[in-house]
């Protein structure tokens, strides 16, 4: 295993009520001409230059890693390790649903507060753009994405000789809850389990009123869906009950799939089994497991993800962790794996 470190900026403004980004997925702007460093197991350190012009193929076919915009900027978009935070916007991928007007980017309890306690904290620097770094432990390149061609890894701020973890922070201070996939080590689980520990000891964020985070199965509100930030947003004003955000993912897509006439199951556990990529595996048992936990051998060993929810409940988040969808990093245009950094 190496790390891999990505140099660039975090803009504030993008987080949520001012734009977009919720408090688990972020942009990052390359700034520097070579912006990606792999450190070896042996400590080599390595400018690497493989995610230029590449693509993670994928579930969801192929998706640009490297992202440019009209002016030549240059950015990653980050899905931040370890953790999920209530939905700000999600719209499921449901082909036929365009000019039905049923299908929306669709918002979850406390998506909004979560957010914009990430805006919140991140604005107190007093800076248009923080210096930061992205960190992944990976052992090739194509462990670095997921199937959307989102970095998966950690963004540390870096402000002279000050490192604040945002993962780590947004763990501990509550506004986002423990998602373990098959992809993280043990050591990198515990960390996110401490925090959250810690959150829940403090009554902090989520934790900090009665009822919140809950295993009983919320209502599905399709009338609930993304809106611009106000001018003045007050925290817990969006308050409700909030299952672990993948539940509420697919009931999203239950929700839309029954409403442009598909057969699908009433009750949220019958649809989940009908998804064979729905994997997962209880945390204590996904840490006793040898090395390598990715690829055709370890997912064997994971059940179906259905076998783990009560008629109306649902885990939390720390209780388990879920199969990872495979993809590869290539060439662009090529399906040429690309396999040393």
């Amino acid at each position: 295993m190496g790390l891999l470190i990505i140099d660039g900026v975090l803009r504030v403004k993008q987080f949520w009520p001012e734009s977009r980004s919720d408090a688990d997925t972020a942009t990052v702007d390359l700034v520097t001409a070579r912006p990606f460093v792999f450190i070896n197991k042996a400590g080599h350190r390595i400018h690497t230059s493989v995610f230029d012009n590449a693509e993670s193929v994928g579930k969801f076919g192929r998706k640009t890693v490297i992202k440019r915009t009209k002016g030549g900027g240059r950015h990653v978009t980050i899905r931040l390790q370890g953790l999920d935070a209530p939905e700000l916007h999600f719209q499921p991928q449901v082909p036929g649903t365009k000019g039905k007007g049923v299908n929306h980017p669709f918002r979850q309890s406390m998506g909004e507060t979560c957010a914009n306690a990430l805006h919140a904290f991140v604005t107190g620097f007093g800076l248009a753009e923080i210096p930061c770094e992205v960190l992944t432990v990976v052992e090739k390149p194509s462990d670095v994405c997921d199937v959307f061609g989102r970095v998966v890894g950690n963004i540390v701020l870096v402000m002279g000789g000050t490192r604040i973890d945002i993962n780590q922070w947004l763990v501990r201070e509550g506004w986002a809850l423990p998602g373990f996939y098959n992809s993280m080590t043990k050591t990198e689980i515990v960390a996110v389990l401490t925090e959250n520990d810690a959150a829940k000891a403090a009554k902090r964020g989520l934790f900090s009123k009665k009822n919140i985070v809950s295993t009983k199965l919320a209502t599905f509100d399709p009338q609930r869906r993304e809106r611009k930030g106000p001018s003045s947003f007050q925290p817990f004003s969006d308050r409700g009950t909030v299952n672990f955000p993948k539940y509420f993912r697919r009931q999203a897509e239950r929700y839309v799939r029954a409403a442009i006439g598909q057969n699908v199951p009433s009750d949220l556990k019958g649809f989940i089994r009908t998804k064979p990529d729905d994997l997962a595996l209880p945390r204590k048992e996904f840490l006793k497991l040898k090395p390598p936990t990715t690829g055709n051998a370890a997912k064997a060993k994971f059940r179906q993800l259905a076998g783990f929810l009560g008629k109306n409940r649902v885990p939390i988040g720390p209780e388990l962790v879920y199969f990872e969808n495979d993809s590869k990093l290539v060439k662009a245009g090529t399906n040429i794996e690309i396999t040393k950094f």
